[in-house]
């Protein structure tokens, strides 16, 4: 009786959403393990897929498999990791697995290299006289027998250099029947560039740091999972915290994977653990080349390196043998993903954890609420680092009420106070970094006469205005066009103005009045080239330049000793978007950027620009205070029922007209049976209705314990899915969402 296996198709569709029986041929039962990729029948066509080890349901009529395409990509341990991501996200299977799988493998690189060997087929005496024979005539042809009798067998780009000769000289000795040549598939190993390794020494830890350290030591000396909140102020020195513990782990025989949350805090990471750890560091982001993902995931799977670095996919990266996952900054909502499989890294950090007894550290100046309540309660262990390094003191936050400027006469966007403290600051040849978490010139454009917003045709949301190529582009779905001067509606060209503020604008304004200062800008635009932002960065802590403008991505990771003021241009931004996080969103944003400054020996300072001073949120961020903060979202929370107080599930769906997509979630709506612990929004409308040219609904189901509603959408989804596909229409879930817009 033939071999059987279970054979995930490599096809996203609700029908293939599960494993099918092949059987396997004699002529491939060595080589058919679980992790292969294999090519299989499908109804009329052939498609690919891979052997996964599950039981193969017995039937009566099994295909066979055609050809095996690779061999085993995966192991058990990632094929299980993936089924646990497909159950709780609500995700294809073969779509978590592609998590796991070497990168680009399922964009069509190989992860195999086919090498041709070359060999003598003659005894070293034949091989000899025939060397004589040829030495007047074929001389290429008597250098490779040569050559080939030193050293056999050699590959035959290496025969051919060495010899040297031409193809056709080894192609003659073939043919003579002297040499035989063949094929082996070997890994693809991309040669590694030398890593210096310095062993920097570990420096002297404070006493909040040692006390912090103890306890995760001894569960990780006893090989315990157990989970860690590390809720240190900036500057307090969590980055030394996580490298001692993972030299532990190294001395244990284990490694560790730690993430950051963007991949530009990346080579800034990388430098301070190659310093300590050497070559024994791999580095894992989608920044990255797939060939060079593929190279650093090699050097993981094969041991090589034991301690991998890198954004949310890394999670998934092939270490076998696991002591300690850190999340740093572990409140970024960066470690959701936005697309399907729609997880979040800390859960997948704490499954894999669980399962290898290692230990987790999340770590944070600004912990989620969530994360916080859940240390509150004791799912995790609170640990704290309440003072910066050398008791340097927190910056001092003054607030600035914008609306009292407005009532001054100033309309610049920068305050008084900002303008001042700014002079001062490039007086004393320091640095200071402006905020603006909005990227472009101005955030919209708009006709005085008429009242038409330049809006994208696809999104029904207004354009940016970016003064760099007179574009004005929609940051969500990339439509752009030419700024215009001239109404389209209208006919107005006297009438046309943009309207609020971006990157680009805040540049513009301070060079007009400090025009000797030199000024970089880091955002999404400034940031596209691979380097780039690293290449910034660098430039900034070398005092190459005096200011730095930027988004988001300027408020964490960067320590940068002579920044001693931070201006936030706008703190209004994240708060008044149609967002349930939006508060704490916000006081994160404000006390982590604020606390890129005094991190040398000058104290810093930060001018904070508002048209709100006395939201609970920004007035906690002027007193370092968290717990106020926390309790005052806490009952707001409790209030509105988010969590921590509620799970809750976002079912959205997408369609060209918005009839169909309000119909789409009505059919699923009478899918679903109606539970007295479950509260349903919906369907309505999504924040943003129109985006990329699909029109938004949504269904908001929350509930204390919500596996059983969950179990019925699961069920209820293909049914509905397979509907939607037919009207050019789609269904997606996110479990557990961050993101409402």
């Amino acid at each position: 009786m033939a071999k059987l296996a279970a054979v995930l198709v490599d096809l996203i569709t609700s029908a293939t959403n599960k494993t099918f029986t092949y059987s396997i041929p004699n002529t491939m039962k060595d080589q058919a393990v679980y992790g292969c990729k294999v090519q299989i029948p499908f109804g009329p066509r052939t498609l690919t897929g891979y052997i996964v080890p599950e039981k193969p349901e017995p039937r009566e009529e099994v295909r066979p498999i055609s050809a095996i395409l690779t061999n085993s990509l995966f192991t058990r341990e990632a094929w299980e990791l993936a089924r646990f991501v497909a159950d709780k996200y609500l995700c294809h299977l073969v779509e978590a697995l592609y998590l796991v799988l070497p990168p680009g493998i399922n964009r069509g690189l190989s992860v195999d290299r086919r090498v041709r060997y070359v060999d003598l087929l003659l005894a070293e005496q034949e091989a000899q006289n025939l060397a004589s024979q040829l030495a007047n005539r074929a001389p290429a042809q008597v250098r490779i027998l040569f050559t080939l009798l030193q050293q056999r067998p050699l590959t035959r780009q290496h025969l051919l250099k060495q010899a040297p000769a031409a193809a056709s000289s080894l192609q003659a000795l073939i043919d003579r029947g002297a040499v035989t040549t063949w094929i082996e598939t070997e890994p693809l190993l991309m040669e590694s560039k030398p890593v210096e390794t310095i062993k920097e020494q570990p420096p002297l830890l404070t006493e909040d740091q040692s006390r912090a350290l103890q306890p995760v030591l001894k569960a990780l000396s006893s090989y315990r999972h157990e989970r860690f909140l590390l809720h240190g102020v900036t500057g307090s020195g969590k980055t030394e915290v996580y490298l001692q513990v993972l030299a532990a782990a190294l001395r244990q025989g284990r490694g560790g994977i730690v993430l950051v949350p963007e991949i530009a805090l990346t080579p800034q990471m990388r430098e301070r653990f190659v310093r300590r750890f050497g070559s024994k560091v791999a580095v894992l982001h989608s920044g990255l080349r797939d060939r060079e993902r593929y190279n650093e995931w090699l050097r993981i799977e094969q041991g090589q390196a034991r301690i991998v670095l890198g954004a949310r996919s890394a999670i998934y990266a092939p270490l076998k043998s696991i002591g300690v996952i850190v999340l740093d900054e572990e409140h970024e909502t960066a470690y959701k993903q936005e697309e399907s499989p729609r997880y979040h890294a800390r859960e997948v950090a704490l499954w894999r954890a669980s399962k290898q007894g290692a230990v987790v550290i999340l770590g944070s100046a600004t912990p989620a609420v969530d994360t916080y309540y859940r240390a509150q309660k004791g799912d995790y262990r609170l640990l704290t680092l309440p003072r910066r390094i050398a008791h340097r003191p927190l910056p001092q936050v003054k607030i600035v009420d914008m609306r009292a400027e407005l009532l001054a006469g100033n309309r610049s966007i920068f305050s008084r106070l900002l303008q001042v403290e700014l002079k001062k600051t490039l007086v004393a040849g320091r640095q200071a970094i402006l905020f603006l978490n909005r990227r472009g010139y101005s955030t919209f454009v708009l006709c005085r006469r008429c009242g038409l917003v330049a809006k994208c045709p696809h999104c029904d949301l207004a354009l940016t205005l970016h003064k760099v190529g007179r574009r004005l582009i929609c940051h969500y779905c990339g439509y752009n066009e030419p700024q215009y001067h001239t109404c389209p509606d209208c006919g107005s060209n006297h009438h046309i103005r943009d309207f609020g503020c971006g990157t680009q604008r805040v540049v513009a304004e301070a060079n007009r009045l400090w025009p000797q200062a030199r000024i970089l800008r880091l955002d999404a635009d400034t940031s596209a080239r691979v380097g780039a932002t690293d290449k910034i960065i660098t430039s900034f802590s070398r005092g190459e330049a005096d200011i730095l403008v930027g988004t988001q991505m300027v408020t964490k990771g960067l320590d940068i000793a002579r920044v001693t003021l931070v201006g936030i241009i706008s703190a209004d931004l994240t708060l008044n978007l149609p967002d349930p996080y939006a508060a704490e969103r916000t006081f994160q944003l404000l006390e982590q950027v604020a606390g890129r400054t005094g991190r040398g020996e000058v104290p810093g300072q930060a001018v904070l620009q508002t048209y709100t001073p006395d939201h609970f949120s920004i007035k906690a961020a002027k007193q370092h205070n968290y717990q106020a903060f926390y309790q005052q979202e806490l009952e707001r929370r409790r209030r509105y029922l988010y969590p921590p107080f509620t799970r809750i599930i976002l079912v959205r769906a997408l369609a060209a007209a918005e009839k169909t997509a309000a119909s789409i979630l009505n059919q699923l709506l009478a899918l679903l049976p109606t539970e007295e612990a479950t509260r349903i929004e919906g369907p309505a409308p999504c924040p943003f209705l129109k985006v990329g040219d699909k029109f938004r609904w949504q269904l908001i189901i929350k509930g204390a314990n919500l596996k059983k509603i969950k179990n019925q959408l699961a069920a209820a989804l293909p049914q509905v899915a397979a509907a939607s596909q037919r009207v050019g229409a789609r269904v997606t879930v996110d479990i557990d969402p961050l993101f409402y817009l």
